[in-house]
């Protein structure tokens, strides 16, 4: 998987909306997990980084570093 390191996740609910926005762009199925605490979503390696930054970024949570 790889690792979006993200700003503007305060909360459970922060990280259940950048969940929805991901799946619902890659499907209910696509492998997300997100750690608020942390700051950090990890996707699965297939999703094109590119539309992954863009899809939080939409959604209020700028990606400040990704990594594999």
């Amino acid at each position: 998987m790889r690792t979006y390191k993200v700003n503007g996740m305060h909360c459970g609910g922060c990280g259940r909306s950048a969940s929805k926005a991901l799946k619902q762009h890659f499907g209910e199925d696509a492998e997300v997990e997100v750690d608020v605490e942390a700051g950090e979503v990890r996707v699965a390696d297939l999703a094109d980084p590119q539309v992954v930054s863009f899809i939080l970024n939409g959604a209020g949570y700028p990606v400040q570093q990704v990594s594999d």
